[in-house]
């Protein structure tokens, strides 16, 4: 067979170039490596000729044909296995860093024996997929004629080679990226309707009136973008009032972001709100948003704001008058837009009388300030609160929900709840777990309940006395050991005042 004449080193050096161009469009091509091969192969055809073309990656001790394309490929040649040991070419090949030619005549295995039959005379060329210093694979051309490939040509397709490796390493990339952005995004919208669901089945408890105030000012403010201030002791359920806010208002759908500024670190809680860029200060490898970033669109909750240091209430309060932030080390402000609701358990006024909380910053946030009551001046909204608890507590654990006996409430209902409904939630939590049968029981969970702050009538001191009497007698009146002898009162007597009081000792026997 003829050899081809040789090309002027003009003409090689123009189809060098015109091959990098035409590859070098494929980085554009996005992540669907096939479609990317396929386009790269077709344009190849046009300035190097083949009969056949493939891919193939490493999987081991084996090479398997991912893509092919040209009038030599058959129904089974995508997704064959090709041995490694034992063939010369591909060993040599995958140590090479440029593509190689061969010739029927010479020595070594064909790359396809045993998949496909060639003629006795044609011609191969096999180049390494490299990236990251590693050889993923290899890229086979293979025609039906002798000496196609001289050695002008086996440097372009060096080239080739490597920018399709670039390009497919690309592509594998922006579709391990696409799907994990896919995956992100499935779980935000999974958390954010189960935030929804949790505040929408388990609603402010707004029985006590006290709530019903709180409840109609979350109403009026949650349509319009205005601070919030919430103030109340530790428990009260700030957080919860504060979801219930963003969920009402028109920023429902977007990030809601919550900062507990006294548990951040002081010298990283600048960082944690503006975000830092790279290099900003040591350890600072990489780029950063601050929390106030994340929140953009949506609201940003600022839990024990009482907490911020001194000197970095100048920067919150720049945010909120020029809606602006700057990272840490940047010297470019970016814009942002955020709902923000702070919430203290400390008097910030008080806190601005002594010069620990800046004056301008405290206006700036007590715009709508809502204050949330203690659990003992909210004692109507027990009941409810302990029952959706105790119902959430059942499903939760796939057993029945512990039912809330009138006894049980009552002992609720006279506990001080110094750490208000977030101890109520604990209280519950240990009793429901420590409960045996289906009525709720308290005394292991609450056994010193202390009475509510508010005096107590003599009525109610009486009738607590009796209970805890016969609880401890298990509702004996009489005889030795009996409540009547522990108390110093004829038995007619007691009963007499049990009576009165609604109570009879047949309710306390076990």
């Amino acid at each position: 067979m003829p050899l081809p004449k040789p090309k002027d080193p003009l003409e090689a050096a123009l189809t060098g170039a015109r091959i990098v161009e035409e590859v070098g469009d494929l980085l554009t091509l996005g992540d669907n490596p096939e479609a990317l091969v396929q386009r790269a192969f077709q344009r190849l055809g046009q300035l190097v000729p083949f009969d056949l073309a493939t891919v193939l990656l490493r999987e081991k001790d084996h090479l398997e044909v991912r893509y092919a394309l040209g009038p030599l490929v058959t129904p089974n040649l995508v997704g064959s296995r090709i041995a490694i040991h034992g063939n010369s070419r591909l060993v040599a090949a995958l140590k090479s860093r440029h593509a190689k030619s061969f010739e029927e005549e010479d020595a070594g295995e064909d790359t396809f024996h045993g998949i496909l039959e060639f003629p006795d005379s044609h011609s191969c060329l096999v180049a390494p997929l490299r990236a990251s210093g590693e050889v993923f694979g290899l890229m086979t051309l293979d025609a039906l004629v002798c000496h196609q490939y001289p050695e002008s040509v086996e440097r372009h397709v060096s080239t080739f080679a490597s920018l399709l490796a670039l390009a497919l390493k690309q592509a594998e990339h922006l579709k391990l990226l696409a799907e994990r952005e896919q995956r992100l995004a499935e779980e935000v919208t999974f958390f954010r309707a189960e935030a929804l669901r949790e505040v929408m089945t388990e609603p402010l408890r707004a029985d006590s009136p006290a709530m019903r105030i709180v409840v109609e000012q979350l109403r009026q403010v949650a349509p319009t973008h205005t601070t919030v201030l919430l103030s109340g002791e530790t428990g009260t359920g700030k957080e919860k009032v504060a979801q219930t806010l963003h969920h009402l208002s028109p920023r429902r759908d977007r990030p809601f972001i919550k900062v507990n500024c006294g548990a951040l670190p002081g010298g990283l809680i600048e960082s944690e709100l503006f975000g830092h860029v790279r290099g900003a200060f040591t350890g600072a490898n990489t780029s950063r948003k601050g929390r106030f970033e994340l929140a953009d669109g949506g609201t940003l909750f600022l839990d024990e704001i009482g907490e911020l240091p001194l000197e970095l209430q100048p920067r919150l309060l720049r945010v909120l008058q020029e809606k602006e932030i700057d990272p840490v080390g940047s010297e470019k402000p970016r814009k942002v837009d955020v709902r923000l609701i702070a919430a203290s358990n400390r008097d910030l006024v008080e806190m601005v009388g002594r010069g620990a909380f800046r004056e301008d910053l405290f206006y700036r946030l007590n715009v709508f300030p809502i204050h949330l009551p203690p659990l003992r001046k909210r004692l109507q909204d027990i009941r409810a609160l302990a029952e959706g608890f105790l119902d959430r507590f059942g499903k939760e654990n796939r057993r029945p929900a512990p039912r809330l006996t009138k006894e049980a409430l009552k002992l609720l209902e006279r506990y001080a709840w110094p750490g208000n409904v977030r101890e109520l939630f604990n209280v519950l939590e240990r009793s429901a777990i420590l409960t045996a049968g289906r009525d709720l029981k308290l005394e292991a969970a609450l056994p010193d309940a202390r009475p509510a702050k508010a005096p107590q009538s003599w009525e109610e001191q009486e009738r607590r006395y009796f209970e805890n009497l016969l609880r401890g007698t298990n509702g004996k009146i009489t005889g030795d050991g009996g409540a009547a002898t522990l108390a110093g009162l004829a038995p007619s007597t007691l009963i007499s005042r049990l009576e009165k009081l609604g109570m009879s000792p047949v309710e306390f026997r076990r």
